[in-house]
């Protein structure tokens, strides 16, 4: 960054973009197993690594929705052409995730399956 910035501003106004991102991929991926995201900053680019448990649904028939997904962060946050990078990440032990557990829980219950059996399947 070239102009002179207070830290606190920066750390604000990267703690609104990670919040805001991650509000923009909660609603695009809900389905695809959505679990977080995580912000890598270099002084060329930006790498946001989208971690999913469904990571061939992130990436699309051939790269797809990867790169449309690439063009709305674009759009929507004022990235420069070619300085954002979408990558998707498989979560290393899906158990673990509360976030990925709770999303399935959500599923099966919307889905119509018993209480009961709904909550013993994700404990397991």
């Amino acid at each position: 960054m070239s102009s002179n910035i207070s830290k606190k501003k920066k750390f604000v106004k990267d703690g609104v973009f990670r919040a805001e991102l991650n509000r923009f991929l909660t609603n695009e991926l809900a389905e695809d197993g959505y679990s977080g995201v995580q912000v890598r900053h270099t002084p060329s680019k930006t790498e946001i690594i989208i971690l999913a448990t469904r990571t061939q649904n992130v990436l699309g028939e051939k790269g797809r929705r990867i790169r449309e997904l690439t063009a709305l962060v674009q759009k929507r946050f004022g990235f420069k052409e070619n300085t954002v990078e979408l990558y998707a990440e498989k979560v290393a032990q899906r158990g673990l995730c509360a976030i990925a557990q709770a999303e399935s829980l959500r599923y099966k219950l919307v889905g119509g399956l018993a209480v009961r059996r709904a909550c013993y399947g994700v404990l397991r």
